[in-house]
């Protein structure tokens, strides 16, 4: 159950961006060795390959939430109407940012009363803990 006042605190957020992290690295590794192991394969497949796997958190996000998120029973939502989860632009405008402030944006967490970052607070987002 979600409640508004039930905010993931940064010790979640950190462990589930950690396991998402584990997750694209062994993704990236095993495509690697794949495409090693075919030998001659065009650089668009490559391509392709990257920009899926940078793709996984913004769309599993705007889904319901990534293999992370799920396992430390956290979700990203609106921060207006935290029972609504982002669209995909949101969600895309989030990882831009959460990506390119990197730790900086964390500093953002201590500063308010929902953990917001800054890339949470870019997006209109916020990070909520749930019960399952």
């Amino acid at each position: 159950m979600e409640t508004e006042d039930n905010y993931a605190p940064v010790l979640d957020r950190m462990k589930s961006t950690t396991i998402d992290t584990i997750i694209l690295i062994a993704c990236f590794y095993l495509s690697s060795d794949i495409i090693n192991s075919i030998g001659n394969v065009p650089d668009t497949v490559k391509i392709l390959l990257f920009i899926t796997f940078l793709m996984y958190e913004p769309v599993f996000v705007s889904i319901n939430g990534t293999f992370g998120n799920y396992r430390n029973s956290i979700r990203v939502r609106k921060n207006k109407n935290t029972s609504e989860k982002l669209n995909i632009i949101q969600s895309l405008i989030r990882y831009f940012f959460k990506i390119s402030l990197g730790w900086i944006s964390l500093i953002f967490i201590l500063m308010n009363h929902k953990g917001r970052a800054l890339h949470d607070i870019i997006s209109g987002s916020v990070m909520i803990k749930i019960e399952e």
